[in-house]
């Protein structure tokens, strides 16, 4: 738009807002400048010197010593952007008004004056709230910047766990995720497929996925922690796990099935046993959370069981236009937001794999589970940098006495002579590392008949913490 005198007039006329603002003169140069930078972390707007609030236009004179305090004023501005500068003469005067105009929008923003971050609101220019600048720095430059597509010169092939590919490749196959061909053969052109290498170099994505050493990745961590009481005073117990992705998701279904109270209920002549707070939403819960957490942060995934509540946080933030506090079962917040991963390169790969059952459907998926078990809809919290979900536990006295440790201990019909806490968790844990096993070969590895074991798989079925997957003579059993 060509600025003129006319076109000032017009906007004196019309008084300040939030895309104009007045200043007298130079002298208001730095709050001038503030302003400009709210401007250009919003939608644009223009600063004018030379006119009154009121909006009567008094022009300025200018020297030399003016310009050379703009240029200087100008070069305070990070990152640097171009920022049109005009002056304009008036009628039978001197003196002149200077006008600046900044666009918005920027995909650079958010930018800082002098050190620090500004906003504008209405006709007011204020700090930005740390919050918000995160997060506009979080989105800044797109794709392109993300923590996740980062290149990694220094990973190797080597450096990944081989066996952990092959098994997100089949994974991915048996849902009908990829569709076969030679490529699925082949972990090198798979990686490629997933974006996470390219010209021959790795990214951040493969070493948080499938890495095996997380020297420089310190928050290759999940955090499984069980207070006694609602605060944190006592521990009962205290882990950190290391290892990728994939591995520290394999640790949470045992943790919760250690600390979390079964319950039953009938389903037709049948009983239903299930954990107090549905499995498949916690464990969506903490895959979404490191699929989403802000990998450039030291902090790490932490996982809080209560007597109350179950707490499950990440370093992260939603993007402005989706305040946490309306992120409720059936909003409209929750129903029509677009996914938009922080780390999509991590979010896909998981998806593919199966880790995420419900592309950019978690959340509904978390909710409509805690509604069908009657429970109360979680909690969620977006403050300082970190997002938090809330489970609140159910009532216990009308749940079985004790956690699932204490629930299975003894036999199922006088049929396995072992604990079957031991006996259930050994199967559990071979069926997470090696998935899709079937029930001839855990019987021979743990010598036990097919019969027997079959009847530990239908409780771990029952239970929701594995599933059966696959035709009957070449499927096998797989953890959720």
């Amino acid at each position: 738009m060509d600025i003129d005198l006319g076109y000032i007039q017009h906007l004196a006329e019309s008084h300040e807002g939030v895309d104009v603002e007045f200043k007298e003169t130079t002298g208001q140069l730095d709050r001038g400048m503030e302003t400009l930078c709210g401007m250009l972390n919003g939608t644009g707007g223009i600063v004018i010197f030379g006119i009154k609030n009121s909006g009567k236009i008094i022009g300025q004179e200018i020297g030399d010593k003016t310009t050379r305090m703009i240029g200087e004023a100008l070069r305070r501005f990070e990152p640097s952007v171009e920022i049109r500068q005009k002056y304009i003469k008036l009628k039978d005067s001197e003196k002149q008004l200077i006008v600046f105009e900044a666009e918005g929008n920027n995909p650079d923003r958010p930018y800082s004056y002098d050190g620090r971050p500004y906003q504008r609101h209405d006709s007011v220019t204020s700090v930005m709230p740390h919050d918000k600048y995160s997060r506009m720095i979080m989105n800044r430059g797109g794709l392109k910047y993300k923590w996740d597509a980062l290149p990694n010169e220094n990973l190797k092939f080597y450096d990944l766990d081989e066996s952990r590919i092959h098994w997100a490749i089949r994974q991915a196959l048996e849902l009908g995720r990829l569709k076969d061909g030679a490529y699925t053969r082949d972990p090198i052109a798979i990686l490629e497929k997933f974006k996470m290498l390219k010209n021959g170099v790795y990214n951040n994505a493969a070493a948080v996925l499938f890495g095996k050493d997380f020297f420089y990745y310190h928050n290759c961590i999940i955090r499984l922690a069980r207070f006694r009481g609602i605060d944190k005073r006592e521990f009962i117990d205290n882990q950190q796990i290391e290892g990728n992705i994939f591995d520290l998701l394999n640790e949470v279904t045992p943790f919760f099935l250690k600390h979390l109270s079964v319950t039953s209920r009938m389903e037709g002549m049948y009983r239903k046993d299930e954990l107090e707070v549905p499995i498949t939403a916690l464990r969506e819960c903490c895959a979404n959370a490191l699929a989403h957490m802000d990998w450039r942060k030291t902090a790490s995934v932490g996982v809080a069981i209560y007597d109350d509540r179950i707490e499950i946080e990440n370093a992260g933030m939603f993007p402005e236009e989706i305040p946490a506090n309306q992120l409720t079962y059936g909003s409209q917040v929750l129903a029509s937001h677009t996914s938009e991963p922080p780390n999509e390169t991590i979010a896909r790969v998981m998806y593919y794999s199966g880790v995420i059952e419900h592309w950019g459907r978690g959340l509904s998926m978390i909710f409509e589970e805690c509604k069908r078990a009657g429970l109360p809809q979680p909690k969620v919290t977006d403050e300082r940098g970190v997002v938090k979900v809330i489970f609140m536990r159910p009532n216990l006295s009308g749940h079985k006495n004790g956690t699932i440790n204490g629930t299975i201990n003894g036999t199922i019909n006088g049929t396995i002579n072992d604990t079957i806490n031991e006996s259930e968790k050994l199967i559990y844990n071979r069926i997470v590392s090696s998935p899709g096993i079937s029930a001839v070969a855990l019987a021979d590895e743990f010598n036990k008949s097919v019969r027997t074991i079959m009847r530990v798989l239908k409780h771990l079925v029952e239970l929701n913490i594995i599933e059966y997957r696959g035709s009957k003579k070449t499927g096998g059993y797989f953890s959720l």
